[in-house]
């Protein structure tokens, strides 16, 4: 309530129950829209406003309705194979998915999961399939490399993405901060002497990740004295090891910042390299916290769990389709310290 205006007032001015004027404001699709819209303008010209105690009291009673009573959120496997969420290469994209499904569970909702691909099926018919099944929310897993993101009905549900922006497409996404994480990790480099850091990504990264890890190593450059950036390098794969030895040589790199990993760590070893006596080496995808490579971790736990909590918060809100602006939501990585660099500077 709000200088005395109630629900009740603008039920009468309305000439409807309080039910609808209830629904109405929480945009509840039961009502029609034109009918939404009268009582939404109506409360404006009254300058209604929620309480918030009763505003979190309602929210709390939604969250102990059965679990039978609960929207279906769907966490849709965008991968080319039906377990490629569940068993991708990438234990941040597999740690995703499980925080995605703890987090609707203690959420009290039904979370299940779907293969977009699933029979050849096409977009238009995997939306409908789901929208018959009565689903609110969907969470769209990454993207399989170099796929476009899918064409749904996205007027049905309640959508967020598991990726970086989608410039062609305006649906909220949760995703590591990559610019700060390649930031971070030549800072960390920094402070412990290193002063040639070379960054190695696969060629798909750049337009993956649409430059946030050459941006953070790039303005790092700029921010830290005697610094010295190598030319970065973009491969096809990181198991070659060829064209990775020539840029050691041409470069002269002191330490190598990659989503390579232990990949990397094998090729420098097998040539004799001594990490981190000769190189350090940072790993922008650590899969835990103590994990013996240093780096960054992006706990994709937390990302798919926050993915949950937004999707969650739309669905409640009945909200539906493409906002007209996109949202991103990320969460920064937390620094790894590992065995391969060297210890920080005392000086």
């Amino acid at each position: 309530m709000s200088n005395g205006v109630t629900m009740k007032s603008i039920a009468a001015q309305a000439g409807v129950t309080q039910a609808t004027v209830s629904m109405s404001l929480a945009n509840n699709p039961r009502i029609p829209p034109a009918t939404r819209e009268r009582i939404q303008a109506i409360a404006k010209k009254l300058g209604y406003q929620p309480n918030p105690y009763v505003s979190t009291l309602m929210r709390i009673r939604r969250a102990g309705k059965p679990l039978k009573d609960k929207p279906a959120l769907a966490l849709v496997c965008a991968q080319r194979t039906a377990d490629g969420w569940r068993n991708n290469s990438s234990a941040t994209i597999r740690q995703m998915r499980e925080g995605a499904l703890e987090r609707a569970t203690m959420r009290g909702y039904r979370a299940q999961e779907f293969w977009l691909h699933r029979d050849g099926m096409s977009n238009e018919r995997f939306s409908e399939m789901l929208h018959a099944r009565g689903v609110h929310g969907l969470l769209l897993s990454p993207l399989a490399e170099g796929d476009p993101p899918p064409a749904l009905r996205w007027e049905y549900f309640a959508s967020v993405s598991l990726s970086v922006p989608l410039p062609s497409l305006t649906v909220t996404t949760v995703c590591n901060d990559h610019y700060f994480s390649s930031l971070q990790a030549v800072r960390e480099c920094h402070r412990r002497g290193y002063r040639r850091p070379g960054l190695l990504l696969r060629k798909i990264h750049q337009n993956r990740f649409q430059g946030r890890w050459e941006a953070g190593v790039l303005v790092a450059g700029q921010m830290l004295p005697d610094l010295t950036l190598s030319a970065p390098l973009y491969v096809d794969d990181f198991k070659s090891a060829a064209p990775i030895l020539r840029w050691l040589r041409k470069e002269k790199p002191d330490v190598i910042i990659s989503p390579a990993g232990p990949l990397l760590n094998d090729i420098l070893v097998r040539a004799g390299w001594k990490i981190p006596r000769d190189i350090g080496t940072v790993w922008l995808a650590c899969p835990t916290l103590g994990d013996p490579l240093s780096g960054i971790w992006q706990n994709g736990r937390m990302i798919g769990a926050l993915a949950v909590d937004t999707l969650v918060s739309q669905a409640e809100r009945h909200e539906r389709g493409l906002p007209e602006q996109a949202t991103t939501l990320m969460v920064e990585g937390q620094w790894n310290e590992g065995l391969t660099l060297r210890a920080p500077s005392t000086k």
